[in-house]
């Protein structure tokens, strides 16, 4: 069956900022009333997402989460797990930790059973000594870890770096994940990667290059592509507090580096093998993303996959966890039905 909304042409859901263009991809079998309704629909999730942003406050709740390492090959991973049902597990983008899906989780755990990772390298999660810890090898990680947990056929959501993840997973385990929800997702070879992105990585000459220049200049950079992440939102200040310390450290620095330059020399041999997927997949994306474009990932995917649903946000940046936490969790559900659906 097709996974895509079947009162759209095509097979997936493009959503514009324009009602016009919402209209044009709407099938003709929807009267005029009822395109204005999912329009109407459309423009309040995503306003009453941007006022809720334009105050937030990150809030601890570790007092509700429990918080539990689990140990796959000698290397300890971190995670926050609460509620019940079907697991949902949230993969952070680089960099990043669990914390990115704060918005999201709550909201979550009270539908499912949500499970939010940090990645190897970022958050509270140790980095494997002496492996290469591509993309693929994350996969595995995450796959054993969850294995130890009996956490079965999960739904994976992956944000920017971590949909190239949660892709991995479906593609090396395809019985043992129930769909994928992709958010802002970076799963094509990118041709802009920074100087500054690839430097830490390099050896010896990246490490002495770390420890120097990022007492110095990281503060600065973060500040920058944060910016970048959350425009035409704003960055919440707390936000941009608690990640200051984190990211600006050279350890964090050369973790995040590392992905970024093995990222994509993972995805020049992953892209050809999307097509293999065949379970339930949503694609959002943001109109706005000046991290990640979203023509040359969401919509392209998309097109490797005509049977995922692809959603753009309109006037919306990358930070989709964040500004459009309740977009995240309306896919999260559809992927819930479509998956109990194949079952049956």
């Amino acid at each position: 069956m097709k996974f895509g909304v079947q009162l759209v042409l095509g097979s997936g859901l493009l959503l514009s900022s324009s009602q016009s263009q919402s209209a044009q991809n709407l099938s003709a079998d929807l009267s005029d009333d009822s395109r204005a309704s999912l329009n109407a629909e459309i423009s309040a999730k995503v306003n009453a997402d941007r006022l809720r942003n334009s105050g937030l406050k990150i809030q601890s709740e570790r007092s509700t989460y429990i918080s539990k390492f689990v140990t796959v090959d000698g290397t300890r991973l971190h995670f926050v797990i609460k509620g019940e049902g079907r697991p949902v597990v949230l993969i952070h983008g680089n960099p990043g930790s669990g914390q990115d899906w704060t918005r999201v989780f709550g909201p979550l755990s009270a539908l499912h059973r949500a499970i939010a990772f940090d990645r190897p390298g970022h958050g509270r999660s140790e980095r494997p000594k002496h492996v290469d810890v591509t993309v693929e090898v994350q996969a595995r990680l995450l796959h054993d870890a969850l294995k130890q947990l009996h956490v079965e056929r999960p739904i994976v959501v992956g944000h920017s770096w971590g949909g190239a993840l949660a892709l991995v997973y479906a593609i090396n385990y395809p019985q043992e994940i129930a769909g994928v929800v992709l958010v802002a997702p970076a799963v094509y070879e990118s041709q802009d990667v920074s100087l500054v992105s690839e430097l830490p990585a390099v050896p010896v000459i990246g490490d002495a290059v770390n420890f120097v220049l990022t007492p110095l200049f990281a503060a600065t950079f973060v500040r920058s592509e944060l910016k970048k992440a959350f425009s035409p939102d704003p960055v919440p200040k707390n936000y941009l507090r608690s990640v200051l310390s984190e990211w600006t450290r050279p350890k964090k620095i050369k973790a995040y580096s590392l992905d970024e330059v093995s990222l994509n020399d993972s995805l020049k041999r992953l892209s050809p093998r999307y097509p293999e997927i065949t379970i339930p997949v949503s694609i959002l994306a943001g109109d706005s993303d000046l991290i990640v474009p979203e023509k040359d990932n969401a919509e392209r995917l998309h097109q490797a996959l005509p049977k995922s649903r692809l959603i753009l946000l309109p006037k919306t940046g990358h930070q989709i966890p964040f500004t459009r936490s309740q977009a995240v969790i309306d896919e999260i559900e559809k992927v819930q039905k479509l998956s109990r659906v194949r079952i049956l």
